[in-house]
């Protein structure tokens, strides 16, 4: 499995920090609710304790959750999105995202719960990671629970 924790993708990073492409997000959000029959109901940006894109799809059996970090193109399906908890799940709009995506990437929801192992006595981060300082020190602070809580997080 590739390595997801990289430097920056929990939005603390120093200078030339990369970006995804909002109006790539959001055009790819218009078109799986036009291919799932759906609406999209709702896009909110990244904000000041919240560092991804959250869109919601509104379709035939109740809605979805699309999420796109801030950093890193990486994307996500979710059943429930609130503060500090998010469902992730795997969905069939994933293959249409992987088909027609611009480079996006979509993540499974079990990579997504791997569980952090943190070392509280080295302060050090187990799992495969290219995080900077300045991040290891809010995962020492927030305590994330998995890998999806350092993704997409409510930090601020």
């Amino acid at each position: 499995m590739a390595v997801l924790l990289l430097d920056g993708v929990s939005g603390f990073f120093g200078e030339g920090s990369p970006e995804v492409n909002s109006l790539h997000f959001k055009k790819l959000c218009y078109m799986l609710a036009n291919y799932s029959k759906g609406k999209l109901l709702s896009f909110e940006e990244p904000h000041v304790s919240q560092n991804f894109y959250k869109a919601e799809l509104g379709l035939e059996d109740g809605s979805t959750f699309i999420l796109l970090n801030c950093s890193y193109p990486f994307v996500a399906f979710a059943s429930t999105v609130q503060y500090f908890d998010i469902e992730y799940v795997e969905d069939s709009l994933s293959s249409v995202v992987d088909a027609f995506s611009n480079g996006f990437r979509v993540l499974s929801a079990d990579a997504l719960n791997q569980q952090l192992i943190l070392d509280e006595r080295t302060h050090t981060l187990l799992n495969e990671n290219s995080l900077n300082k300045e991040e290891l020190n809010q995962i020492f602070y927030w305590k994330p629970k998995t890998v999806g809580d350092v993704i997409f997080n409510f930090w601020d």
